[in-house]
């Protein structure tokens, strides 16, 4: 498909991911795409399961483990940026350890 404006341009598209909902994914699903990922960097939070930087297919995609078992998966457009969205949830991790009493919206984008 031909489009005339430039909406389908790598920064859209990369900006489509970084605001797009989290998919959820069953623990097979889960299992599998592990199965074919190379994960590039693991973090323990602690507090919820542990989050993943993985290559896949020749992209980037976050995998964490909410509190409650859910398993959420995210697109990033780079390795930068999803190392960025990794650093800010730790962050935020830190902070709930130190009793801020902030919550994580795991929905969010």
């Amino acid at each position: 498909m031909t489009r005339s404006d430039d909406s389908c341009t790598l920064p859209a598209a990369g900006e489509a991911l970084r605001t797009g909902p989290p998919t959820l994914l069953d623990p097979a699903a889960c299992e599998a795409l592990l199965a074919r990922a190379e994960i590039v960097r693991e973090e323990e939070t602690m507090l919820a399961g542990p989050i993943r930087v993985l290559a896949v297919d020749g992209g980037i995609q976050v995998l964490e483990e909410a509190p409650d078992g859910r398993r959420l998966l995210r697109d990033y457009p780079d390795r930068a940026a999803a190392d960025a969205f990794v650093d800010r949830r730790l962050e935020t991790y830190d902070r709930m350890w130190d009793g801020c009493g902030c919550k994580i919206d795991y929905d969010e984008p």
